[in-house]
């Protein structure tokens, strides 16, 4: 009875201790915000990549983004080195008219350049699908309007266009599946359709992660699923690959799903399995145990989920040290580590 208690009280004061709790942690170690590796990383990979693109080194950008292609290297979340060059000639959807007329010029240099270069296409159909999201925005289906529903089926069927005048060239990469089935998110085509696109990603590049961050962002009850199935989706995807690799695919997913910040707390708002998830952060760190984002999520995600067991040792784990990336504030670390401090073991 005592333990029904004390686990009743916790799950009533966890909201309160991140998200919003005026009290301030009191821990045994001093708290420092780092920088991981993997971010500098990513920043080197991204500077590197918009430096290439604005001086139009088109070789030297298809080289790298060859060496990473090639490489298949990935982060401790799954992420592939490849996707941040990507990233790198993206424009924000807040910029004006204008400057999406430039910039979708100066890709399409590129491809005129270098009229066999996957990068090149991919990277202009990813940024035209963000320009049709630029003509939506971000509000409810009956708040668009009529203009924007229009501008935004053409830039995405632009995008669809672009990718399938690619799809005959020698060299693949595996971000053109997931720029398509992003096209499919908006377009809306049948259900059976998006499947078949998915399943065809999946043997083309079975360890390409995005695809099924992507599958269970569309299987959201704002798109085209119904409540619980992304998470029962994931499941019977992760039961089908099975064994650590399944687990892994697990806890990947629910860290993507958790850093999107549509939950609160995405254990008590999906139906999820947080031992599952635990030992797919098992596999992370095992493959990964030099990864701060995997520990520190691992940590954020046991306080979620109230694994009073082991809670404290994985803050302990950090020693400290935050990064920003995953807990997004110093304050919301302070108070997983002091709920973690209070009740965990």
């Amino acid at each position: 009875m005592r333990s029904v208690m004390k686990n009743k009280i916790v799950w009533l004061l966890l909201p309160l201790i991140l998200f919003g709790c005026s009290k301030k942690a009191s821990i045994p170690f001093a708290v420092t915000i780092v920088e991981t590796v993997e971010a500098k990383e990513v920043n080197d990979i991204t500077n590197q990549a918009k430096d290439l693109f604005q001086a139009k080194d088109y070789d030297g950008l298809d080289a790298l983004a060859r060496k990473l292609r090639n490489s298949k290297e990935c982060y401790a979340s799954g992420t592939w080195k490849i996707c941040f060059v990507y990233d790198s000639v993206d424009l924000s959807e807040e910029a004006s008219d204008t400057e999406w007329t430039a910039h979708l010029a100066a890709l399409q240099d590129w491809i005129n350049a270098r009229p066999d270069s996957i990068t090149a296409r991919v990277a202009m159909a990813k940024n035209l699908v963000s320009y049709a999201w630029k003509a939506r925005n971000d509000d409810w289906a009956d708040k668009v309007t009529e203009e924007g529903w229009q501008l935004f089926n053409q830039r995405l069927n632009q995008a669809v266009k672009v990718l399938n005048e690619a799809r005959p060239l020698n060299e693949k990469c595996p971000y053109w599946w997931f720029v398509l089935l992003t096209t499919d998110l908006g377009l809306s085509p049948e259900r059976s359709q998006y499947d078949v696109t998915f399943d065809e990603a999946t043997r083309a590049w079975p360890n390409y992660m995005y695809y099924y961050n992507d599958r269970a962002y569309y299987l959201l009850p704002r798109w085209h699923g119904t409540e619980g199935e992304w998470e029962s989706d994931l499941e019977k995807s992760a039961d089908r690959i099975g064994g650590e690799e399944g687990d892994l695919l697990y806890a990947r997913v629910v860290w993507y799903m958790h850093q999107t910040h549509f939950y609160k707390n995405i254990f008590t708002e999906c139906k999820l399995s947080w031992p599952r998830v635990d030992k797919g952060f098992q596999v992370i760190e095992k493959q990964f145990p030099n990864s701060l984002a995997a520990k520190s999520e691992r940590a954020y995600l046991a306080v979620l989920a109230c694994d009073v067991q082991d809670v404290r040792k994985y803050i302990d784990q950090l020693e400290g040290r935050v990064d920003l990336v995953i807990w997004k504030s110093q304050d919301t670390f302070l108070y997983a580590a002091d709920w973690a401090y209070k009740y965990g073991n």
